[in-house]
């Protein structure tokens, strides 16, 4: 088993093109730590440093206390999983499974025990004699992680190993992940794209950006207090609401006025905008569609108007215009709704919403920073 630490890390390719800026990063033994970002954040780059397939421009990759920027990657104790499974297709599954173990001239008896092993871990006992083309997308990631598997490695690296699979084999094999996770008990670092596999596989989640780490932490962390803006929208389905609006302090009391209302900033939130002595002007508001209410005309109530609702089985997803035209998401759990309210959702029709301050996240238009983390 092994930790893994990147310090002052930097990607530079041809033309001073900046792939990964200064990043800097200790991941503990058997911890499992998901890189996330959009297309083109540099979160690939900085697992193919790690893997030795990347050749470092600066800073130093060390795995189980050793700095590795110089060894190959077959030297560094890592395997690796990648998005496109790379299997061998003349070979069969037992060969693929094999094939780094009898590079290393391991005897047959030895390589008999390990693939027949991983392969009951995985559930691919009886496709053992297959080649590649006859399997599923999903049985064939599973051979993938199998060939990773035997070679005993100390860390396992995984390049967005699920991207091409369909909805529901993804959910599948996320579980599956997590129950191999549990028997290998080694050190895992994930990339994806995709949050949700972020948030339900992560001990941590490192959130990247244009080659910078916006934030590192526990999936808890980086929902309930994004460090800016930006993770604040990319972490959570649908994203965060993001209104631009007044922060104002009255009586030692910090209120925000979006759209005309007048909602109080409650509890901890308020009382940490005091003692940090923010005055109040202009803010960034984010509430999550989770949690926003619909409610009855009233003075704190903001008046909408329908534009589209989307049912997803267990909840709705309002989506409403504001009297000035602001766009907002409501999710709404369709246990919480009547027949007959459900038949009023219609196109045009007239809602009105609330939320409360304990729910709200402020920012700095000028910085985007989280005023309250």
């Amino acid at each position: 088993m092994a930790s893994v630490k990147l310090t002052n890390v930097k990607k530079v390719y041809d033309k001073n093109v900046v792939a990964v800026h200064d990043f800097n990063l200790e991941i503990k033994d058997k911890e499992f730590v998901v890189f996330v970002g959009p297309s083109g954040c540099g979160k690939s780059t900085t697992l193919r440093m790690i893997a030795g397939l990347e050749e470092i421009s600066e800073g130093t990759v060390e795995i189980d206390g050793e700095v590795v920027n110089d060894l190959q990657p077959k030297d560094r104790g890592i395997a690796m999983v990648f998005q496109n499974y790379a299997l061998y297709p003349h070979m069969s599954v037992y060969d693929n499974i094999a094939f780094s173990l009898r590079l290393k001239k391991v005897p047959e008896d030895v390589i008999y025990d390990k693939v027949t092993k991983a392969a009951e871990t995985l559930g691919i006992t009886e496709y053992l004699m297959r080649k590649p083309r006859a399997l599923s997308g999903g049985q064939r990631q599973r051979v993938a992680i199998g060939r990773a598997m035997v070679r005993d490695s100390k860390v396992f690296l995984m390049d967005e190993p699920l991207s091409n699979l369909d909805a529901k084999l993804r959910n599948q094999m996320r579980a599956e992940i997590i129950l191999l996770r549990q028997k290998l008990d080694t050190t895992f670092i994930y990339v994806t794209h995709d949050q949700t596999e972020a948030m339900t596989l992560a001990d941590r989640i490192v959130i990247m950006k244009d080659g910078f780490i916006m934030q590192v932490g526990s999936p808890d962390e980086v929902f309930d207090m994004p460090d800016n803006l930006f993770v604040a929208e990319f972490i959570g389905a649908p994203k965060m609401n993001i209104v631009k609006t007044g922060l104002v302090c009255e009586n030692g009391k910090y209120y925000v006025t979006p759209f005309g209302a007048k909602i109080a900033v409650d509890g901890d939130k308020g009382e940490m905008l005091a003692e940090r002595g923010v005055k109040g002007g202009e803010v960034l508001l984010g509430v999550r569609p989770e949690h926003i209410d619909l409610a009855k005309a009233g003075e704190d109530a903001i008046p909408c108007t329908l534009v589209v609702d989307e049912m997803m089985g267990s909840e709705l997803h309002l989506h409403v215009d504001t009297e000035d035209g602001t766009r907002m998401i409501v999710r709404v759990p369709t246990i919480d709704i009547s027949k007959e309210e459900r038949k009023a959702l219609v196109a045009g029709a007239k809602l009105y919403i609330t939320f409360g301050g304990k729910a709200m996240h402020l920012f700095d238009p000028e910085t985007e920073k989280n005023l309250l983390a």
